[in-house]
Order: C-alpha cells, then sequence, then structure tokens
C-alpha cells in the first residue's frame, strides 16, 4: 500500500479550518478514504493515523480555544474511521468463519495482530506528541491521551467485539486445517485483508468528503460511531 501522507495531512489540516460542525465527519471520511487504498494491514493503520494526527496539530496551530476544540473534534472523527476499519476486519472475520476451507485458526490470529494494539497505538501517537509538543498544545494532547486511556474509545470498544468473534472463530476451525496446509498463513492474511478492505470501501463510500451533509446521517445499527465512549470535548 503506498499512502500520499503529505495528502492525507493537507486534507486533515483543511477539515480543521472548516465548519466546526462537520470535522469529525470529514475527518472520519479523509481517513476511511486513505484506509481504502489497499491492504487493511498494521503499516496502514500507522501511517494513515499519524498523517491524521498531525495534519490535525498543524490545523489547529496557534492554539487558542476554538482550535483547541476543532482537534478534539477531529480526534473524534480519527476514532470513529479506526472504529470503522475494526468493524470491516470483524465482518471479513465473520465471513471467514463461514469458508473455513481457506482459513485456519492461526491464520486468522495472524491477520488480527495489527487490530489487537490499535487502541494503544492510537493513544501512544498522542502521547509522543504531546511529548514533542509545548505549553497549550502539550496539555491538550496529553488530556485526550488521559482521557482515552480511561474511558476508552471507539477503535478499542471495536476491537473488543471482534476478538471475541474471533475467539468463536477459533473454536470452531479444526487444527487440521493448519496441518492440511490449505492455506498458507501469509495467503490467508493477504485474503482477510483484502475482504476487509472491501467492507471498509462500503463504509467509506456512505462518507465521501465531498458529501459531508449526507454522510452525517448515514449511521446505521451496525456504525461504529452511534457506540463510541465518551468522546472527549
Amino acid at each position: 500500500m503506498s499512502l500520499d501522507t503529505r495528502q492525507i495531512e493537507r486534507d486533515v489540516e483543511a477539515a480543521v479550518a472548516a465548519d466546526p460542525a462537520s470535522i469529525a465527519e470529514r475527518v472520519r471520511a479523509i481517513t476511511l478514504a486513505a484506509l481504502t487504498e489497499g491492504r487493511l494491514d498494521s503499516q496502514a493503520l500507522r501511517g494513515v493515523m499519524n498523517a491524521v494526527l498531525e495534519g490535525a496539530q498543524k490545523g489547529s496551530m496557534p492554539v487558542d480555544a476554538t482550535r483547541t476544540a476543532a482537534f478534539k473534534e477531529a480526534m473524534s472523527g480519527l476514532d470513529q474511521a479506526l472504529a470503522s476499519a475494526a468493524q470491516a476486519t470483524q465482518f471479513a472475520i465473520q465471513e471467514a468463519i463461514g469458508r473455513s476451507a481457506e482459513f485456519s485458526r492461526e491464520g486468522l490470529r495472524q491477520s488480527f495482530e495489527p487490530f489487537s494494539s490499535l487502541e494503544n497505538d492510537l493513544i501512544g501517537a498522542l502521547s509522543e506528541a504531546a511529548r514533542k509538543a509545548t505549553g497549550e498544545a502539550r496539555a491538550t494532547l496529553t488530556e485526550l491521551a488521559e482521557h482515552m486511556r480511561h474511558s476508552g474509545t471507539a477503535a478499542g470498544a471495536r476491537v473488543r467485539d471482534a476478538a471475541a468473534d474471533l475467539a468463536r472463530a477459533s473454536s470452531s476451525l479444526a487444527l487440521s486445517q493448519v496441518e492440511g496446509g490449505m492455506k498458507t498463513l501469509l495467503n490467508q492474511a493477504d485474503l482477510l485483508a483484502s475482504l476487509a478492505a472491501g467492507v471498509l470501501r462500503g463504509i467509506a463510500d456512505r462518507l465521501n468528503p465531498g458529501n459531508v451533509g449526507a454522510a452525517s446521517g448515514a449511521g446505521s445499527d451496525s456504525d461504529p460511531a452511534s457506540e463510541r465512549k465518551d468522546a472527549p470535548h
């Protein structure tokens, strides 16, 4: 996956300067669009996360009350997008369970590995940014990181749901699949990542950055944004 991180940064920076009521949805849409460019894996997740964080920081400078609120909205949008990515992988795991001849327990476990630390990665990225910042910017980043650490994130909640699905799948897929060599673990990881990317594209299509108004009303019962915990404001 080749990410244009500079473009992501520019898009997010512009979004933070836009209508405050639409910042979270715009950043969510930008993040999802970037994650649909290729395989949904650890490299993509970290690259997009860091680019969004960098763009949001640039867009909220110099720091004042309005820009601080805009930055928090951007981070809420990032959290929602990562939750959607985890949701897409959860759906891919559910599909994989129904295609048991193509997946082993170990293959599914390794495919889900990038998501197991998603919440900690997001909190860690905020903490690292805080360490490098000064003054009011450092205080804002530290506050957000602490809030997420104590209250949890939408992404973390979705990952825990997906982990439960994976545990159920592990009990239903036989060890003989690994021994029988139905698929190499690498091919299984590629296949699951492709399945997840396809699901994520469907979610992203409803959140086209050029049609944020429509995206704002696109939530559903399966939309992780509707289930996120205490988004920081």
